[in-house]
């Protein structure tokens, strides 16, 4: 096979196993979404009502489209209101968009490898990051932080290739110049498409412009400067619409959605050592041991033996290494200190919140796993990736290996429901049958991942949004207001 078309093949090949991997467990799983998956899949369907009579050359029709969404950037909801428009409704087809998130982050990352280190360093950080516990626990839900992940990448790789073509001394060419215009719009559209995803996508992006904009400032590179300007004057034209006119949700839910949320789940404070490690503690469980040490004892014993003038894959194979990996490895230090400090000045905590610095991360394990040379190299990489596969397959599926997986890739077991369908949908379809013309508002009592007003409301849209989930309140006073506003009870055994 020629070499121009093998690495798509190779990509395309580690896009399709990780894709039917998912697929699988979709097609196991009978469980309900949870509070903030249904909540996504209902905004989804909101566009997708929105998008069956579209009026392009509207004004008005765009205003209203951006304020479907007014506190969560819609991005998300458009993608997969128009997979639905294509595969229907429902949740398990909802995630296909979650397929083509993987798809643009595997070519994302192995554009990062081929920009700061070389081809093979890029193939096997795509190969990682499909394996890395993280990243596979979170594809497997309804959430934005996977597609927030892929869109950063994406976004941050876009920024590398602007800021590596103007890495030469000499004057540049008029291609580079060229090429350098086009790669700061695009890398402007990006950006415009990561803060469309989530607004935390600037924690983990404001410190490499900043630092690529102080670089070209420092060393007086006005064209180049003007590139970045262009580039984020593009983005505000594309993300500006949805902001402007939702700003005022924007701010006064936000505190709601940090602060009130940390409180309540007892977050620490920032003026304590323990906000500062908590990422810092996850971290392995994210990644696997094995995916964090095997590559960290490789780069190690390379750095020590050879020192890091060349990349070690690059010199047993005589392949173009396009800049030193020092200055590659300082890159990427710059993104992930940069955004694990910003992350960890958001007051709420969560894993999943720190989800889009760890494809960035699978370049620097992909690179330890190339520093293993010689007659180890070989047999080490496939054996830390065979055993990477492995416990992925016994985090995702019910097959035994319990101990493994704690001792050597704990805490992100997400095994498929395989009990009986839970009854949402016939409860949605009792209430239609008994009231066939009107819109009925459901209150439910219970607040659990599987029962709750979220994923009742989410069926109920399903059902052409004949009935609307609504949360009880929870103070003696509101018993009457909501017997007079709600048709419809769920109630639980017992005390409610």
């Amino acid at each position: 096979m020629k070499r121009r078309l093998r690495d798509p093949v190779i990509l395309g090949l580690i896009w399709l196993g990780s894709g039917f991997c998912d697929r699988i467990w979709f097609a196991l799983d009978h469980s309900v979404p949870a509070w903030d998956q249904a909540d996504y899949l209902t905004g989804s369907l909101n566009y997708w009502q929105a998008l069956q009579h579209p009026e392009w050359f509207s004004g008005e029709w765009w205003s209203s489209f951006w304020a479907i969404s007014s506190k969560v950037p819609p991005l998300t909801y458009i993608i997969a209101a128009m997979v639905q428009q294509l595969f229907g409704t429902g949740p398990e087809l909802a995630t296909i968009a979650l397929v083509l998130c993987s798809g643009v982050l595997i070519a994302s990352v192995y554009g990062l490898g081929l920009v700061l280190f070389n081809r093979r360093v890029g193939l096997w950080a795509a190969g990682l990051v499909m394996l890395l516990p993280g990243l596979y626990r979170y594809r497997l839900e309804f959430l934005l932080d996977y597609p927030l992940s892929t869109v950063v990448s994406l976004c941050f790789w876009s920024l590398t290739v602007w800021w590596s073509l103007g890495r030469a001394k000499t004057p540049l060419s008029r291609t580079t110049v060229r090429q350098g215009w086009l790669w700061g719009l695009g890398f402007g559209v990006c950006l415009a498409f990561a803060l469309l995803v989530k607004q935390t996508a600037i924690f983990f992006l404001f410190v490499p412009i900043a630092w690529a904009g102080v670089r070209v400032l420092w060393q007086r590179q006005w064209q180049r400067l003007a590139q970045l300007i262009a580039g984020l004057l593009v983005s505000v034209l594309l993300f500006g619409p949805w902001y402007r006119i939702n700003w005022l949700l924007i701010l006064t839910s936000g505190k709601r959605a940090t602060i009130d949320s940390a409180i309540a789940e007892g977050d620490p404070a920032l003026n304590t050592l323990d906000a500062w490690v908590y990422y810092w503690k996850i971290l392995p469980y994210l990644i696997s041991w094995p995916l964090l040490l095997i590559p960290i004892v490789g780069l190690l014993i390379y750095g020590l033996k050879y020192g890091l003038k060349q990349s070690p894959i690059a010199k047993q194979n005589n392949l173009p290494s396009p800049h030193p990996p020092i200055w590659s490895l300082t890159w990427l230090g710059v993104f992930i200190v940069g955004g694990y400090l910003l992350c960890s000045l958001n007051i709420n905590k969560d894993a999943r919140y720190i989800l889009p610095l760890v494809p960035v991360l699978s370049l620097f394990l992909a690179y330890g796993l190339t520093c293993w040379t010689n007659r180890w190299g070989k047999p080490m990489r496939w054996t830390t990736v065979g055993l990477a596969t492995v416990l992925m397959m016994l985090n995702l599926f019910p097959l035994g290996g319990r101990g493994l997986t704690q001792l050597l890739s704990p805490r992100v077991q997400h095994f498929p429901y395989l009990g009986q369908p839970w009854p949402h949908p016939k409860v949605i379809a009792e209430i239609i049958k008994t009231q066939p013309y009107l819109r009925s508002n459901l209150g439910v009592l219970p607040s659990t991942p599987d029962i709750n007003q979220h994923n009742f409301n989410y069926y109920g849209a399903l059902a052409n949004f004949q009935v609307y989930g609504r949360q009880v309140g929870t103070q003696a006073k509101q018993v009457k207001q909501d017997m007079r506003s709600l048709s419809w009870f769920l109630t639980k055994t017992g005390a409610q």
